[in-house]
């Protein structure tokens, strides 16, 4: 799901709370083959539903005594196990245990347990469960507030986890003039002597229960055909009639959508693609074949579509391939933020997936320690932030990153065979790694102790270079160099892509590999250098936030999320440059005469082959940069790189509030610079 909002805080619903031990016994006692969901939806008055749940079941263990299954705050009106009657149950508004004889159930003759019930259906205090309008009800399938945060028991009984997985055949009684929309297919639809109807929906795919899914209202449906990559498959959109226009233009790129996802992680596995519209604010949920859409979404404008193509690319990474455990919900969020910025590649171009991801990269660098109340690795997120900017925005950039340490040849081949390989199973994170470890021999295990297990961000950099000519080569030692931002890990096997250029300016790109904080490598270089840049392409999502751009006559770009421009007034010749904001303290900057910014600093690196007159503009704020005073107060030092003297930099400043300002340096030297006020 995406999450308009989050808002996280302990709560604790009465019969919610399990321990533990509880929770992992009677959640995988049993194995959940089917469920028949029969359910009348009319009662839109006192918002109840009411009706019983067909479940068949085996054991998976033999000296099983009872059976348990989930139902959160509805009544239970009767149970019959095999068609038998049983008043020897418990039922405390949570859990319903019911006796069991081992001998019920064989291999070739499961349990069939039926329970009645009716009631009100309740919300979750922070995000999700069954909502009811004066025309509308529906579910969405996770209560981010709750324990366990699978959500399906809230409107119907069953083992309610992430692992558990079940096909479903849905009846549901609805008023005549509404439509029950659900998982699956729809089958058939028949009327009652009562002026109500009824919805038959399948959904012979293995589903967990939190991807279990209704929705009743006056729907219209909007009908179409994907021609995907090994068949033809429906697509149903259920809107409100005033929203057909509207829908139409905002799900415009759903079929590229589709085509970018079966593209890069194989076939689309479920029997249609389906989104319903409910009148709900906090986002979407990515149900199967049914996703919770907002109409708030339905808006004519293209504005929202990451949030469908988010929802839709769920149906590899979380509704096929879903993940374990809340602590492994980077496997579905994470994974489905990255394929937002895939949908923006593939529709768009490269230049937009770029953009896509330094957006997002700068949230997590510089707003997800804060939201989420700390930095943390996104494997074994807390509960209360399970559905956090570090699952959903740090979970992308780790997946950005792999696909950069793969090269996309084996990352996207890799993905694919993982998800035919666990379709409609559970995984973990550790099962993820050695999946890919096994099918792309490379060896995974250092960049998951790096970029997955540990929490904070790594910092790579050139701290020298030497050239010698040797022949007719040149041997290049280059100095590289990790940080460590809020963590205490280096890693190891880090990749890293170093581009040369050479006195024509062009670029020659070769990937080395290094460990801990410091190493030096030797490159042979059919060239001179005339720089050397770090990661140009951006394939690591480390503390920086950079970007470059070549001009080959006199212009102004604004080097996007870096805080910095550069105006070219005159060029003969041409002129590279790469800006790097480093979201880090800058290296060797003790000084008896500035406090210095331990936040972050700038590496301007670049290269001409002629002539020019720059004006560089820094975007500065002493806020940001944890500097005592005001804009007028901020001073601009510089330094070729970091084993120099700080001198300081005659500047222009334009004030924009009390704060914050530009700071303007004609004729910009490539090298590090750093903000300070004086002692």
């Amino acid at each position: 799901m995406k999450n308009l909002y989050i808002i996280f805080f302990i709560v604790i619903l009465p019969g919610t709370i399990f321990s533990q031990t509880e929770i992992n016994d009677f959640r995988r006692d049993v194995d959940i083959l089917h469920y028949t969901i029969n359910l009348n939806i009319t009662d839109f008055k006192n918002k109840t539903i009411s009706g019983n749940v067909k479940i068949l079941l085996n054991p998976r263990k033999k000296d099983l005594t009872e059976i348990n299954l989930d139902l959160l705050k509805l009544e239970v009106d009767s149970i019959f196990l095999n068609n038998k009657k049983t008043d020897n149950y418990i039922y405390n508004g949570s859990i319903i245990k019911i006796p069991y004889n081992s001998q019920i159930s064989t291999e070739k003759n499961s349990t069939e347990l039926t329970v009645f019930y009716h009631g009100h259906p309740i919300e979750d205090l922070a995000w999700g469960g069954f909502f009811f309008s004066d025309s509308v009800a529906f579910n969405i399938g996770v209560g981010m507030a709750a324990e366990p945060q699978s959500f399906g028991r809230v409107w119907f009984p069953c083992i309610d986890s992430f692992e558990e997985k079940a096909s479903v055949t849905y009846n549901i009684v609805v008023p005549k003039g509404f439509k029950a929309v659900c998982s699956g297919v729809l089958e058939d639809v028949s009327d009652s002597d009562d002026g109500t109807q009824v919805f038959h929906w399948n959904l012979p795919q293995e589903t967990p229960s939190y991807l279990i899914s209704v929705a009743v209202g006056k729907y219209e449906i909007i009908e179409d055909i994907y021609k995907g990559i090994m068949r033809d498959i429906p697509i149903s959109l259920y809107v409100n009639k005033e929203d057909l226009a509207n829908t139409n233009y905002s799900f415009k790129n759903l079929k590229n959508a589709m085509a970018s996802f079966e593209k890069g992680y194989g076939e689309y596995m479920f029997d249609r693609i389906g989104y319903v519209s409910v009148p709900f604010t906090s986002g979407a949920m990515e149900h199967t074949c049914n996703i919770a859409y907002p109409d708030y979404a339905l808006d004519s404008t293209l504005y929202r579509e990451t949030l469908m193509a988010h929802e839709l690319s769920h149906h590899w990474f979380g509704n096929l391939v879903t993940c374990k455990t809340a602590g492994d919900m980077w496997l579905n969020e994470g994974w489905a933020s990255f394929s937002e910025a895939l949908f923006e590649e593939d529709v768009y171009g490269k230049e937009t997936y770029k953009n896509y991801v330094r957006e997002n990269h700068i949230k997590v660098l510089t707003q997800a320690h804060i939201l989420d109340n700390g930095y943390r690795a996104v494997y074994g997120v807390p509960h209360d932030y399970t559905y956090g900017t570090t699952v959903y925005d740090k979970g992308a950039d780790v997946a950005h990153t792999l696909r950069g340490y793969l090269g996309d040849s084996l990352f996207f081949s890799s993905l694919t065979a993982y998800l035919k390989a666990f379709a409609f199973k559970s995984a973990d994170t550790y099962e993820f790694r050695d999946f890919l470890t096994e099918f792309s021999g490379i060896e995974l295990t250092p960049f998951f102790e790096s970029w997955v297990f540990e929490k904070g961000f790594p910092h790579f950099s050139v701290g020298n270079i030497d050239i010698e000519k040797a022949g007719n080569e040149y041997k290049a030692e280059v100095r590289l160099l990790q940080k460590l931002v809020e963590r205490d890990y280096f890693g190891t096997h880090n990749k890293i892509e170093l581009t040369f250029s050479d006195k024509n300016l062009n670029l020659h790109t070769k990937t080395v590999e290094f460990s801990g904080p410091e190493e030096s490598i030797a490159l042979i270089l059919p060239f001179e250098p005339t720089a050397v840049f770090v990661d140009l392409d951006e394939k690591v999502s480390d503390a920086t936030v950079d970007n470059y751009k070549r001009f080959d006559s006199a212009g102004r770009h604004d080097f996007l999320l870096t805080d910095f421009s550069l105006e070219v007034k005159n060029l003969k010749g041409s002129l590279f440059v790469q800006s790097v904001l480093n979201l880090i303290k800058p290296e060797f900057v003790e000084n008896s005469n500035y406090k210095i910014s331990e936040i972050q600093y700038w590496n301007i690196a670049g290269v001409s082959n002629g002539k020019s007159t720059t004006e560089g503009i820094f975007y500065a704020n002493t806020d940001v940069n944890n500097l005592a005073g005001n804009f007028e107060d901020l001073i601009l030092l510089y330094r070729p790189n970091s084993d120099a003297a700080l001198e300081k930099v005659l500047v222009k400043k334009d004030a924009i509030s009390e704060n914050e300002g530009l700071i303007r340096v004609k004729n910009v030297k490539f090298g590090e610079y750093l903000l300070a006020v004086e002692k």
